[in-house]
């Protein structure tokens, strides 16, 4: 899909912006940004690029959780696939090796 420009709100301020996001997808994340700098500013915060840099560091760590979960989402799912190859018969090493194309 080809970037377009479209217009969204934050904070009731109008922005425009260039993406490659389906109109859908673009309302989720426009509306949960809403959402964390909503939370910020209820917690006292009064200067705008405050706020933002708060709800920022939020999402960062809420990201960063998920990316440690996925992690180790990812091991359970390696140990699991062994023991079933393993209890097949197959040694994982020999069908996994060192293919340039699984992610680590």
């Amino acid at each position: 899909m080809d970037p377009r420009t479209v217009e969204i709100t934050l904070q009731g301020r109008r922005f425009q912006i260039r993406t490659t996001l389906t109109p859908a997808v673009l309302d989720e994340i426009v509306e949960y940004a809403n959402r964390k700098l909503a939370e910020v500013a209820g917690a006292g915060v009064s200067s705008p690029h405050g706020a933002a840099l708060l709800a920022l560091l939020s999402v960062v760590e809420e990201l960063s959780k998920e990316r440690e979960n996925l992690g180790a989402l990812k091991e359970r799912i390696r140990m699991k696939s062994a023991l079933i190859l393993d209890m097949l018969g197959s040694n994982p090493a020999d069908d996994v090796g060192d293919d340039p194309r699984r992610e680590g």
